[in-house]
């Protein structure tokens, strides 16, 4: 008994689990697709002249893409498996486009002006056919990522109102650009009036992004509801996921 005793005496003790110190990932990346939503919705609508839009880039490289993916990652350390999601996602989605501005678009642009040019075509018609093939593979990525949102917006159904309004937006937003490629001429000029109705409804879509932001930090900061976001399900734990 004494030996018993002895040994029990002399064992580790057992840690302590400590509850997860990091906050709210997802006020830090819809920050950052806030931010591209508005900057690129002003550019599509038209509202503002951003030159050839490269300008943005440096947004929604470093701001839309490597924070939103950052963000992500440290939502799927805390549990928030759906934050986590959809903000590794969006980071993706944001490093992607920043790369077909950047590098692809001009590539192809280049090829298919080049084999155009091959076939006999004037420079004209071949800068038309360059620009004709971007549009397309723009139309095809978006398409793709429809397939994405959508499941987002399922999901979505379960977390609060702001967020299903916000996948909600950025649905209708990708489909009217998927349009607007697809339907472009042969001179590669997408539909101009369903570019800037996409370009309107992505700028709706940040003010809600930015409300959400705005929500998630006062609340937290007050330690209350100041903003509501007008939660769609009544269990905690499935609330917390999207924290």
């Amino acid at each position: 008994m004494a030996e018993v005793a002895l040994h029990d005496a002399q064992s580790p003790p057992v840690p302590t689990v400590t509850a997860s110190h990091i906050g709210h990932a997802t006020a830090v990346g819809a920050a950052g697709f806030a931010w591209c939503s508005l900057i690129l919705g002003l550019h599509t609508a038209g509202v503002i002249d951003a030159a050839d839009g490269t300008i943005v880039l440096a947004g929604t490289f470093f701001y839309g893409g490597i924070v939103q993916l950052v963000a992500g990652f440290f939502a799927l350390a805390s549990g928030a498996t759906f934050a986590a999601s959809f903000l590794t996602a969006y980071g993706a989605f944001w490093l992607g486009y920043t790369v077909i501005e950047f590098w692809a678009a001009p590539h192809i642009a280049g090829a298919a002006a080049a084999a155009a040019k091959a076939g006999g075509a004037s420079a004209e018609a071949s800068a038309a056919a360059g620009g004709h093939a971007v549009m397309q593979s723009l139309g095809l990525f978006l398409i793709a990522w429809l397939v994405v949102t959508l499941v987002f917006a399922v999901a979505s159904l379960g977390t609060n109102a702001v967020i299903v309004s916000a996948f909600s937006l950025l649905t209708l937003t990708i489909v009217l650009l998927v349009i607007a490629y697809l339907g472009a001429s042969s001179a590669g000029v997408p539909s101009e009036g369903v570019l800037h109705t996409a370009g309107y409804v992505e700028i709706v879509l940040a003010a809600v992004a930015f409300y959400l932001v705005m929500a998630e930090l006062t609340n937290d900061i007050r330690g209350r509801t100041v903003f509501p976001l007008f939660a769609l399900s009544r269990d905690p734990q499935a609330v917390a996921q999207t924290a």
